[in-house]
This record gives C-alpha cells, structure tokens and sequence, in this order.
C-alpha cells in the first residue's frame, strides 16, 4: 500500500484493500477488523480502551467509519458502547487527574473533520470543547500528568500538514508558539512519566518519511535522537512505567515497507528488543497495561495481503503473545 495510502490522502481507500477483512472470524464478543482507531489505557478500571476507525461493511460491501467503544482487559473485551459519533482518524488520550478517556478531531462518516474535544462518560461522549479552527485528524495527543496538559501536536487537515503545538489546560486550547519538530502527520507520541517530557517519533510528511525522536518538557522542543529504527509512519509507541522506556513497534517506512520489529527508547538511546511477534503492520493502537505490565496491541491494516486485523498481541518486554477468543 505505502505511499499510496499518502497521497489518496486520506481518506479514500482502494476498496482491495479491504477485501480479505479478518483474520479472525467477527463475533458479538470481539471488536470487528479495523485501521485507523485509536485506544488508550484506562488506569482507573484497568482496560484497554479501543473506540471507532475504518470497519468493512458486509453487507453493504463498502468501508465505514465506526463508533463503537470496547474495553479490553487481557482476558475479553467489553462493548462499553455503540450509540456515539462515527469516527477515525481521531486522537485519543487518557487524563488520570480526571480518570476519564478523551478523544480529539478525526473524521467522521461523511469525511468531515472537526475540533472537538471529548470524554467518555458512563458510555456516552461528552463534548468538552468544541473549537472548528482547530480541527485535524492524525496528530497526536498526550495527557502531560506532571503539568495536568493535553499535548496536541502536528496532524492534517485534508492535504494540509502542521507543526504546531498546543495545550488544553481544562478550560482552553493555546498555542505553544514554540519551535518543534517538522510538519507531519501519522506520528506516534507518549508521555514519560519518569522524565515528565512527552517523546514523538517519526511520522510523514510529502515525499518523505521520519525517522526523528523529540521531547516536549511543556517549555520547547528537543530534538534528542534521529537514528534508531529509521523513518516509520503509523508506527505504535507505548510507555512502560515499570521499566522507565517507550516501547515502538511497526510502521511504515517511505519506501512502502511494513515493518514488525519491536524497539526501546530510554531517554538516550534506541534498542531493538524484538524481531519476532505481530505481523507486520500499520495503523493500529497500542499501550501499556501498567495494572498487568503488558504492551497491547490491537487491529491495524497488514501488506501480506492487504486486509484488515482484529487481532490482539501482547508483549512481556521479552516476548509477543497473541491473545485469542476463548
């Protein structure tokens, strides 16, 4: 798929893409195969929270932005709800001064981009702040635990790419003014508790994939690293807390190529830790299950052939386990 997928941008998708849509059979207990969802970890009630993305319509034959939310909790998964906003490409984040899940911009059904921000309350999305300037889809969005911010960076809006920054203090969104990292879409950020900065790495932007690392201490950005696994697009990036490190896994590289090796950064330097595991893939969710010590993975969109997953990995720091139906 590669740089296809770029400059369709970003919206229409080749519909073969989509024609082998599962590798495991759907069921009313397990989420439908998807591609550009977006999850969090909710630490309050120890779940892994998945919400909306690209789904395959069966009966209709055609793809659908969906809006269910599923909670996972390394054992099932839990449909919370299915009555909200369709959406994908959103952003999504988990503030736990509040203990609630937020989501931020992305498309809905009809393509429209918009700059809401949201919380999950009892099931229902509650629209918190609602700011049409900002809209944009495929940035990324950080709760920063240290200052009580949400870090929203970069994204797209249509063909439109930005690098700027800004905060949500609970009341407003403002900009940062601050130079930082390139115009980009489809990069993946996390917050280092340990260091209180939030980390950002690689992303794409016209003609070129990234392959940077920055950290954002909530005063300016610095770029800290641009070596390490090479230029990815989509790539998954969670934080594990018991070890102090982000974890990368997956992506896309400017050439087209999936990737499915796994990746540490400790503050100073990358590591690979693993080059087994999950297929090769893009456009999936992924975070730490700091109640289990684990890193989930969940979904995406696969190369070999190109369909959509609904499968769910594990990984132990030592190794990936996929997790099955019971």
């Amino acid at each position: 798929m590669g740089s296809k997928v770029f400059t369709g941008i970003l919206y229409t998708f080749a519909l073969w893409v989509f024609a082998v849509y599962s590798a495991i059979a759907q069921s009313s207990n397990w989420p439908a195969a998807r591609l550009h969802h977006t999850g969090a970890y909710d630490d309050a009630h120890k779940e892994f929270v998945v919400y909306g993305g690209y789904t395959w319509n069966q009966a209709s034959q055609k793809v659908q932005a969906a809006s269910d939310v599923w909670a996972w909790n390394g054992i099932s998964w839990r449909l919370i709800s299915d009555t909200g906003v369709h959406k994908y490409v959103a952003s999504m984040a988990y503030d736990s001064k509040l203990q609630l899940i937020l989501t931020f911009g992305g498309a809905d059904d009809s393509n429209a981009i918009d700059g809401k921000l949201s919380s999950l309350e009892a099931g229902s999305w509650k629209v918190i702040k609602d700011l049409p300037s900002l809209g944009r889809a495929d940035a990324t969005l950080v709760y920063d635990f240290k200052r009580d911010r949400l870090v929203l960076f970069g994204g797209r809006h249509e063909n439109v790419l930005f690098a700027d920054t800004w905060e949500f203090d609970g009341n407003d969104w403002k900009p940062t003014f601050m130079a930082g990292p390139s115009l980009r879409s489809a990069a993946a950020a996390v917050y280092d508790s340990a260091r209180g900065v939030t980390v950002l790495y690689g992303g794409f932007r016209p003609l070129a994939g990234l392959g940077d690392t920055w950290e954002w201490n909530g005063e300016q950005w610095k770029l800290v690293s641009e070596s390490g696994p090479g230029p990815r697009s989509w790539p998954g990036l969670a934080y594990d807390s018991k070890r102090k490190r982000t974890i990368l896994f997956g992506g896309e590289d400017e050439k087209g190529r999936f990737y499915s090796d796994t990746w540490a950064w400790d503050g100073k330097t990358w590591s690979r830790l693993a080059t087994e595991g999950p297929p090769e893939r893009i456009q999936f969710v992924m975070g730490y299950d700091s109640a289990r010590d684990r890193v989930v993975l969940f979904g995406g969109v696969n190369d070999k052939p190109q369909h959509m997953l609904n499968d769910v990995w594990e990984f132990d720091d030592q190794t990936w386990t996929e997790k099955k139906p019971e």
